[in-house]
């Protein structure tokens, strides 16, 4: 597993664990949709690294 697929996957799990939060806490759902929308593309670029 190279540097960049650990990176992105951190940072996917971050965003996951911060998106969380903001739904548990009740944030507005427009903000909870662009945090999970922004883990979704970051997620997805760790499978492309991990598959490049």
């Amino acid at each position: 597993m190279d540097l960049a697929t650990l990176s992105l996957l951190v940072l996917a799990a971050a965003l996951l664990g911060a998106t969380v939060q903001a739904w548990r806490i009740g944030n507005d759902r427009r903000d909870v949709r662009l945090l999970g929308g922004i883990t979704g593309f970051t997620s997805l670029g760790a499978v492309a690294t991990a598959l490049w």
